[in-house]
């Protein structure tokens, strides 16, 4: 019985190790945003832990107009502790865009949207920059 129980710790330990190794390969991952078919600029990183949003938005001086961050499984956006204004882009599962907040102040919270499933935060006036209008279709490629 010993014996059989060794080989279940090794073979979970050897699994888990996989599942972080996966995780952090996961976490890196840059993505390019699609518009209505058309490959855009911009690169987005995938947010699903609020550890990872505090490392990515909240706190930080500056916000670049080439990265952009999907946020998955959402319904309502916050902005506490943002320092900058940003624009947010609700989409449903189709990725069809549902509602646009430009120029999104700090410390804000959106209305609930219970169609939403992706929110894309982007830097100010990118909405009106990349023209991005309702029923307009939202995907993310590799890059």
């Amino acid at each position: 019985m010993g014996l059989v129980k060794k080989f279940k710790g090794v073979v979970n330990f050897m699994s888990d190790s996989k599942k972080v190794q996966k995780k952090r390969v996961d976490e890196n991952k840059v993505y390019q945003l699609v518009i209505n078919n058309q490959i855009k600029d911009i690169n987005i990183r995938n947010i699903k832990t609020i550890k990872q949003k505090f490392n990515a938005l909240i706190l930080k001086e500056k916000f670049n107009h080439t990265i952009g961050f999907r946020f998955l499984g959402l319904k309502g956006f916050n902005s506490f502790g943002f320092k900058y204004e940003v624009d947010l882009i609700f989409c449903d599962k189709k990725y069809q865009v549902i509602e646009t907040y430009s120029s999104f102040l700090p410390n804000k919270v959106t209305e609930h949207h219970s169609n939403a499933v992706i929110i894309f935060v982007l830097a100010k006036h990118s909405i009106k920059y990349l023209n991005i209008k309702l029923n307009d279709l939202i995907k993310i490629t590799k890059y």
